[in-house]
C-alpha cells in the first residue's frame, strides 16, 4: 500500500474530480502538492459550508448530552419543560428518554454532528468516487449515503455507488445501526472497498452503506456521512466490528499519527503521517489514552481561570472530540470559571450558564502534567442568548461519564492523535485575532 506522498490542499483535486459523480460543495476542487518521494504524509484542508447556521447553545448542549448518554440531567429536562421553544423542539425526546414513543417519528431538525460546518474530501471505489464527510474523532463508524439509501431520505447528498466500483465487495451478514439518544438514527449494510485520502489508501476499508437514515440526519445535505476516527473498538458493525481508516492506514504512514489544526471562524486542516512544527508554539505534551473503550479518552490534571489565576489540581477524565462543539467539564470546573465572570448566572430557561455580553471572559487554562493549554476568553463566547446576555462555550458535563474537549477548546490547540503510541498531544498555537 505504497504511494507517492503529498501535502493535500483543498484547492483543485484535479485527478479525482474527473471521476466525481456530483458537484463539489462550494464549487471547490483540490490539488496534490508533493512533500517528497514515497513519503506517506499529507494534509487535508477542511471545506467550509457557506450555508452553515450554527445551532443555538441550548440545542448544542442537549444534543451533546444525547450523543453520549440516553438520559438528560434534571436541569436540562426542566429547561425543555419551561422554555416554549425548547419544548416545541425537544419534548418528544423526553418521552424517548423515559422509554416512551421510541418507534415514533423523530423531531425534524439536524443534530450538531450532522449540521455540518466543515467536511473533508474522501474518494471511495475504483474508479474513485468523491464524497464529502465529517471527520469525527468521537465516533468509530465510516458510513455514507449510497445508492442503497432509501430514496425519499436522500436530500441532495452525494451517493457512493458500490455497483459502479470494480473493487467493491459486499460483506454478507454484516449489519450496523447507530441510534443517538435524541432519536436520530442510521442503519444499513457493509461493503469493503478502496478508500483514498490524499494519496494514501486502504484497499479493504469497511464502508458502511446507509439504507435507512432519520430526517434529523438527511436534512443536512452538505455532509454525506461520517468518517469516524475514534478507536476501532467503538465500531457498531455486527457481528464483526470493523477497523477505522486510521487504524488501517497507520502502519503505512511516515508516523502513525494525525493532527488537528482547527481554527476559530475559518476552515482548519488535518495532517496525516507527520507533525508540522510550524503550526504550534513550544513543545507538545502528551497524555496517554486510558483503558476506556471506544474514545480518545485521557486524564486532564487540572485547570486555571485567567492568566494570573491559581492553578487547581483537579484531575478528571475527558474525551477529545472534533464532533462536539462545546467544552463540557465537571460542575466544579464550570463553577470555578464563571465565578470570575461578573454577572454570570445559571439560566433555568435554557439549562445553561449565561453572562452579560459586555463582560470580557477570562482565558481558560487546562493542564496535562506540567503543560498548560490556553483557551482565549473570546473563544468561549458562544453567541447571544437574549437581550444583552450571551451563552458561554463552557458548560457542565453532568450526566455524561466524562468531560468532552470539544471545538471550543480544540480550536485553540494543536492536537496530535498518536495511533501508534495510543496517546493524544497538545500544544499552544497563535490564536485567531479577536474581531
Amino acid at each position: 500500500m505504497k504511494a507517492a506522498s503529498v501535502s493535500y490542499v483543498v484547492a483543485h483535486l484535479v485527478a479525482l474530480a474527473q471521476a466525481a459523480p456530483t458537484d463539489i460543495p462550494n464549487g471547490l476542487v483540490g490539488e496534490d502538492v508533493n512533500r517528497g518521494p514515497e513519503s506517506q504524509a499529507f494534509s487535508v484542508n477542511q471545506i467550509h459550508n457557506e450555508g452553515f447556521r450554527p445551532l443555538d447553545a441550548p440545542a448544542a448542549l442537549i444534543r451533546a448530552h444525547f450523543k453520549y448518554s440516553d438520559t438528560l440531567p434534571r436541569q436540562l429536562r426542566n429547561a425543555i419543560e419551561m422554555n416554549p421553544d425548547l419544548r416545541s423542539r425537544f419534548s418528544s425526546l423526553l418521552l424517548a428518554a423515559d422509554g416512551q414513543g421510541q418507534n415514533g417519528t423523530v423531531a425534524a431538525y439536524p443534530t450538531p454532528w450532522f449540521d455540518t460546518q466543515y467536511v473533508v474530501p474522501v474518494s471511495i471505489g475504483t474508479p474513485p468516487q468523491i464524497t464529502y464527510l465529517n471527520l469525527d474523532t468521537g465516533s468509530a463508524d465510516f458510513w455514507t449515503f449510497t445508492t442503497d439509501t432509501y430514496q425519499p431520505q436522500v436530500q441532495g447528498q452525494i451517493l457512493y455507488d458500490p455497483e459502479a466500483s470494480n473493487t467493491s465487495r459486499p460483506q454478507t451478514g454484516e449489519r450496523w445501526s447507530i441510534r443517538y439518544g435524541d432519536g436520530a438514527y442510521a442503519a444499513g449494510i457493509v461493503y469493503h472497498d478502496r478508500v483514498q485520502l490524499g494519496r494514501t489508501f486502504v484497499d479493504q476499508q469497511a464502508v458502511q452503506s446507509a439504507i435507512q437514515v432519520s430526517y434529523a440526519i438527511s436534512s443536512d445535505s452538505f455532509s454525506s456521512g461520517i468518517m469516524g476516527m475514534a478507536r476501532s473498538d467503538g465500531n457498531t458493525v455486527r457481528p464483526t466490528p470493523q477497523k477505522t481508516y486510521i487504524d488501517n492506514v497507520k502502519d503505512s504512514l511516515e508516523e502513525p499519527v494525525f493532527t488537528a489544526n482547527l481554527l476559530k471562524g475559518m476552515p482548519g486542516n488535518y495532517d496525516f503521517g507527520y507533525i508540522d512544527e510550524s503550526l504550534y508554539n513550544g513543545n507538545i505534551e502528551y497524555a496517554n489514552v486510558t483503558d476506556m473503550p471506544s474514545y480518545w479518552h485521557i486524564n486532564v490534571s487540572g485547570f486555571q481561570v485567567g492568566s494570573n489565576g491559581t492553578y487547581q489540581d483537579d484531575t478528571f477524565g475527558a474525551i477529545v472530540d472534533t464532533g462536539t462543539t462545546l467544552l463540557l467539564v465537571p460542575e466544579e470546573v464550570v463553577s470555578g470559571y464563571y465565578s470570575q465572570v461578573p454577572g454570570a448566572r445559571y439560566n433555568r430557561n435554557y439549562g445553561m450558564i449565561t453572562y452579560p455580553c459586555e463582560a470580557r471572559l477570562p482565558d481558560f487554562v487546562f493542564g496535562i502534567g506540567d503543560y498548560r493549554g490556553v483557551v482565549p476568553g473570546y473563544y468561549i463566547n458562544y453567541g447571544g442568548a437574549e437581550e444583552s446576555r450571551c451563552f458561554g462555550g463552557i458548560q457542565s458535563s453532568e450526566g455524561i461519564p466524562f468531560a468532552v474537549l470539544g471545538d471550543v477548546l480544540l480550536k485553540a490547540q494543536f492536537v496530535v492523535f498518536d495511533a501508534g503510541r495510543n496517546r493524544v498531544g497538545f500544544a499552544n498555537k497563535d490564536p485567531v485575532p479577536e474581531n
